[in-house]
């Protein structure tokens, strides 16, 4: 958040599990909430270059919930 000049305007929470443990590490920027997930360093960059800098979504690291019992035939 410094390193973009956003300390001032945006809170960094720790918390734990939020039920989405099989997906993290993960993310939540609020007001919204977006929810993003399977973050790396990069994932992050993007998400605070994109969604904190200029308010854009980055949709390729939103949360994406596994579809359970899909198989291909």
């Amino acid at each position: 958040m410094r390193e973009a000049g956003l300390s001032d305007r945006v809170e960094v929470l720790a918390t734990t599990c939020r039920n989405r443990c099989d997906y993290g590490p993960s993310l939540n920027v609020y007001p919204g909430p977006v929810f993003y997930n399977l973050l790396d360093r990069t994932a992050i960059s993007e998400i605070v270059s994109c969604h904190l800098c200029r308010g854009v979504i980055a949709d390729q690291w939103l949360f994406r919930p596994k579809i359970e019992g899909a198989r291909r035939p």
